[in-house]
């Protein structure tokens, strides 16, 4: 499994944790929209997204379309770690 889809697993994994009537959750699923996580949920999703990560989330990629779709989070929140390892 790449490093890509062992962490969208991983956020897929919170969110039915959270949500189990969810399913399951395609990459583009614009989990905000359909509130897949709520507004209540939300914050801790960032904080699991930012200790996935080892790493704070900076203040200036707080942008809520980075957060939409589990693709869209792994491409902007993870790009850089993922490929740091390498």
């Amino acid at each position: 499994m790449s490093d890509n889809a062992l962490v969208m697993r991983r956020l897929s994994d919170w969110i039915k944790q959270q949500n189990p009537e969810a399913g399951e959750i395609p990459e583009d699923l614009d989990i905000v929209e359909t509130r897949t996580v709520t507004s209540l949920q939300f914050v801790e999703f960032l904080l699991f997204i930012e200790e996935l990560r080892g790493a704070a989330i900076p203040s200036e990629d707080m942008d809520i379309d980075s957060f939409r779709t589990l693709r869209s989070i792994v491409d902007r929140h993870f790009a850089h770690s993922l490929t740091a390892g390498e």
